[in-house]
């Protein structure tokens, strides 16, 4: 899978750009503030329809463009992907939104097309596949599980498209079931006639929670296969790394999303009272956590820096061996100013791992030096200044 033409409209700090990229590693390079970094930012979000950098979609659109006559101000990021089999044109547009007097706001909303027909969101998801590596991905080992989640669930949402819709309707559930919880906390009565008011979205909640803790599990049983052997490579260690599934409720033997979903289910209904008085649902996948060890020590604790650089080093490679092992395409690399974060044996290692002919990887850096000749030689490189991308 490689990304064979790319171009963004007011995204970022970028007017207006059409890039053709090829299929091996292109290096883009240029001062800080430049636009490097958006431009692997557009790319994930072409991917994922989610910015690592903002939460907030109007981020996105350049702060001084101007809608035509009638259009309010958008954005628009658009690639076509040369894929095993096939090719599919990309394209998502960020439109901000006004009020009734005319006046934009904060809020935007999300327009898609796959090959130039209108599409949702999620039908985006998987189209293409990106793994990407930033200097921030160390929230990973020790950030909050929140982070950890993001990163098996971006994962396998590129993988498989039941799994995006199925956690789209497991987090509107969730948020309706605690909707339910904290209306039942504020009439302070007994708890008479909420297993029946409950019931549907126990049940619903179950079936989507079962199958999302049956498809992680799997993966980070797949994962461990993978990673172990790359953290050794990595760090030098000759103990593998572990990565151990942390559930929010006890699960026993069950593995299948079928048992899985009767033990949430069951825990739901013990836990009832106690959801009740916090106004909130207390197990299932979105309160589960990944903890990452070596020789029993958990590293998100208790390890190093530079095991902590290892290991992310390791998650991140592993889950573009895990994309490819899975579909039978290699997924883009988007690294952003990677080598710098790293020492020479895991830079060494790095640049190894992304010189494979059928992967395409797109690298950022402030210059040159952080480079040898001969991998210069035999890769693009694209100069980036003031939100515009030179060849050479």
């Amino acid at each position: 899978m490689h990304i064979s033409q790319f171009s963004l409209r007011d995204f970022r700090n970028y007017q207006r750009i059409d890039l053709q990229l090829a299929p091996g590693i292109t290096l883009f390079y240029g001062p800080n503030a430049s636009g490097k970094t958006s431009l692997l930012e557009a790319l994930f979000y072409l991917a994922t329809t989610r910015s690592p950098r903002s939460r907030s979609d109007h981020d996105l659109v350049r702060w001084d463009a101007l809608g035509e006559a009638g259009v309010l101000p958008f954005a628009r990021v658009a690639a076509e992907v040369q894929r095993r089999m096939s090719h599919v044109r990309l394209e998502v547009l960020v439109q901000r939104r006004a009020d009734e007097e005319g006046q934009l706001t904060n809020g935007a909303q999300k327009l898609v097309r796959v090959d130039k027909r209108p599409a949702r969101a999620l039908d985006l998801v998987g189209q293409l596949r990106v793994v990407l590596f930033t200097p921030v991905d160390l929230a990973l080992v020790d950030g909050p599980p929140a982070e950890r989640r993001r990163y098996i669930d971006i994962t396998l949402s590129q993988l498989d498209p039941r799994y995006v819709r199925t956690l789209a309707q497991y987090q509107r559930i969730a948020q309706q079931r605690n909707s339910m919880l904290r209306a039942w906390r504020e009439r302070r009565r007994p708890l008479r006639g909420i297993d029946d008011e409950l019931a549907y979205w126990d049940q619903e909640l179950s079936q989507a929670g079962g199958f999302l803790l049956a498809e992680r599990l799997r993966a980070v049983a797949e994962l461990n296969q993978i990673v172990g052997p790359l953290f050794c490579a990595i760090s030098g260690e000759t103990n593998p790394l572990q990565i151990s599934y942390q559930a929010s409720l006890e699960l026993d033997d069950a593995r299948t999303a079928h048992d899985l979903s009767q033990r949430l289910s069951e825990e739901l209904r013990r836990l009832r009272q106690d959801e009740v008085a916090r106004g909130q649902t207390l197990i299932g996948p979105h309160r589960d956590d990944m903890s990452f060890s070596v020789a029993g020590i958990d590293l998100g604790r208790y390890g190093s820096r530079g095991q902590q650089r290892s290991v992310t080093l390791a998650l991140k490679l592993g889950e573009a061996e895990l994309m490819q092992q899975r579909s039978g395409e290699t997924p883009v690399l988007l690294l952003d100013d990677m080598l710098s974060e790293l020492d020479t044996q895991r830079r060494t290692h790095l640049i190894a791992a992304i010189r494979r002919p059928a992967q395409q990887t797109l690298l950022t850096a402030t210059d040159l030096g952080d480079f040898g000749a001969a991998f210069l030689a035999e890769i693009t490189r694209m100069r980036v200044e003031g939100g515009q991308v030179y060849p050479g």
